[in-house]
């Protein structure tokens, strides 16, 4: 048959298999970075038989499985890549012949610039560092490396493999600062900034800033580039970044991806699973979270069920997909006694799907996440040597403050500056410890909005001295027009990730509840529930999270009991009587009490995660 032929067939295919890869619910990630000699006889005991017993013990929605990892070799035949020597038969047609079967989306994982091998062969493509020398494993945004041999292997999975779409790891986040001569005479052209010879190494250097933001320009072009490239020949394959337009990369979507995607901290994924959960759902764009089924402490320790189960409680909570990553053995095999150890998740997360993927959370209390802060925050985390552009320094003021929330059952958001046209829809919108002022337009557009009815609300010592609150010793409550704004001079949100301390939790939602009226209302529990006001389908329900255990404490890797959350009673402010509510996805109608425009329910066990549903 003619090749253009059989190319155009499988495109077909694969195009057909992709109409629904935005369908993300739950699914699994396989990576091994694979690399000559640690990794021989790739393919060896890969079984067509382990794969369809993965597709019948999950039923996922997708499956991601190693393409190339940050080394840079491709554990597979291919003609484009670096492949590694010694593979048996053929790795990733055995994947997507047996999930085709089973209609399930398979995905590559696929390292992006870090890529070691690519670095030594092409010195010249790597990024430089400030005293001249090469990286060994980053290469260059703006070089040769995206249309050399990134996208070339792409193309070859969407095309000779019929993949459903890639997850690009080790992109945004591995991205550098390159002092290449060539980048820097670039930046100079463009900007017209003359740097003088002098390296903006730092931020306490002159014209960091520019340089930086210039560097996440030719990220951001780069990705543009390399996805458009993709896209024009299958425009079907779905393109995901990690952690690209999320806190790690603060910023609208410019380009790009489709799909918001991240793998979570290991050391406590339910905190890190609510603070990047929030920030995907700032998009607007489908997304999921992805857990590690380990603690990477002791040789990897396997979490247990339980534990996965209430990390991805805290992701479809929002609305999101939720999967988790296994390793792959060496030789690229699945490890299956860890799979089918983890097999319980699945009818967890598959039970949950009608009430929680493709909803949002109702806006209540809101936590401001400025672009120009988290840039400036990366800019101090320079000065202690690292090169990254994409860093998370400084996310504990706004992690700990979004967990503070949680666990005071509040109904929290994050918003961003560009989103604050909406501000009025929030009846309180928090602003975290500041390193710097705000842009004079996001402090306009916040006075505005607390002119205007809302409360605006000021936490930590640096954010009331910066805007002349520095003698407040207490929290104190301003009017200001139709509003308020409050003063709450505490560090508790940075101290929060080091030591949770009870009454500071109950101090702060107790000053919250005196400058808002919650549509929910969390009037009591024994245990420690995050409640989230959501919407599906145009119906209120309410998300119940058990956050009770462990998962704070690193030295406690795993926990096969989480204790329950007993005696939950919630009230819902409403606009009418419910003809009857439900504690989903058990089917369990609950008793409830009306009056005067307020349900109140009695949820009287949380496992680990419930909807209650309003009819």
């Amino acid at each position: 048959m003619n090749r253009h032929v059989i190319i155009s067939a499988v495109l077909l295919l694969a195009l057909s298999f992709s109409s629904n890869a935005q369908d993300r619910y739950f699914g699994l990630h396989f990576d091994f970075h694979a690399s000559p000699g640690r990794c021989p006889a790739i393919g060896s005991t890969l079984s067509e038989a382990d794969i369809q017993e993965i597709c019948d013990l999950y039923r996922p929605d997708f499956i991601q499985v190693d393409s190339k990892g940050h080394p840079g070799w491709s554990s597979y035949p291919t003609e484009y890549g670096d492949e590694v020597p010694g593979i048996v038969g053929n790795p990733m047609e055995t994947w997507r012949k047996v999930t085709r079967e089973n209609g399930v989306q398979l995905y590559a994982h696929h390292s992006g610039v870090y890529d070691a091998i690519y670095c030594q062969k092409h010195p010249e493509e790597a990024v430089m560092r400030a005293d001249g020398t090469r990286s060994g494993e980053y290469s260059r945004t703006n070089g040769s490396y995206a249309d050399d041999k990134l996208i070339p292997v792409v193309k070859e999975l969407a095309g000779r493999y019929g993949l459903d779409g890639v997850w690009i790891d080790g992109d945004c986040w591995g991205a550098q600062m390159d002092f290449d001569p060539r980048t820097v005479a670039a930046f100079e052209k463009e900007t017209g900034i003359d740097l003088k010879g002098e390296l903006p190494v730092n931020a306490d250097s002159p014209h960091y800033m520019e340089y930086a933001n210039y560097m996440r320009k030719l990220y951001r072009d780069y990705l543009k580039h390399y996805t458009d490239e993709i896209h024009a020949e299958y425009p079907g394959f779905k393109v995901i970044s990690n952690w690209a337009y999320t806190e790690h990369m603060a910023g609208p979507v410019t380009a790009g991806n489709e799909c918001i995607s991240g793998d979570l901290d290991w050391r406590n994924s339910v905190m890190w699973g609510r603070y990047s959960g929030r920030s995907a759902v700032m998009q607007g764009l489908p997304w999921d979270m992805m857990a590690w089924s380990f603690r990477n402490v002791q040789g990897n320790v396997t979490k247990t069920p339980v534990q996965l189960m209430q990390e991805g409680a805290a992701v479809i909570s929002l609305g999101g997909g939720f999967q988790f990553y296994v390793p792959q053995d060496v030789n690229g095999a699945p490890n299956m006694k860890v799979l089918r150890y983890l097999a319980p998740t699945a009818e967890f997360f598959h039970a949950r799907r009608e009430w929680t993927f493709g909803g949002h959370p109702r806006k209540q209390v809101a936590v401001l996440m400025e672009t120009e802060q988290r840039l400036a925050e990366q800019g101090e985390w320079s000065k202690e040597g690292n090169s990254g552009i994409y860093p998370r320094a400084g996310y504990q003021r706004l992690i700990g403050l979004i967990s503070i929330l949680c666990d005071a059952g509040h109904s929290v958001s994050l918003i961003s500056e560009r989103d604050l046209s909406s501000a009025e829809d929030y009846p309180v919108i928090i602003v975290p410890d500041l390193l710097q002022k705000l842009q004079d337009s996001t402090w306009d557009r916040l006075q505005a909005y607390a002119e205007a009815g809302g409360s605006l609300v000021l936490t930590g010592r640096a954010t009331k001295a910066l805007y002349g609150y520095d003698e407040v010793k207490e929290p104190t409550v301003f009017k200001t027009g139709k509003g308020t704004v409050a003063v709450y001079p505490g560090e508790m949100s940075t101290s929060y990730m080091n030591a949770r301390i009870s009454w500071d939790r109950k101090n702060f939602s107790d000053f919250l509840l005196t400058l808002y009226d919650p549509e929910v209302r969390l009037v009591s529990a024994a245990g420690l529930v995050e409640i989230v006001d959501f919407e599906k389908d145009g119906r209120m329900m309410v998300q119940l999270v058990n956050v009770n255990g462990n998962h704070y404490d690193e030295k406690s890797l795993t926990e096969d009991f989480i204790p329950p959350v007993l005696d939950v009673v919630l009230k819902v402010r409403m606009d009418r009587r419910p003809k009857a509510v439900y504690q989903q996805p058990d089917g369990r109608k609950l008793k409830y009490k009306w009056n005067d425009g307020y349900c109140e329910v009695t949820v009287p066990r949380v496992d680990i995660h419930s909807t209650i549903v309003f009819n």
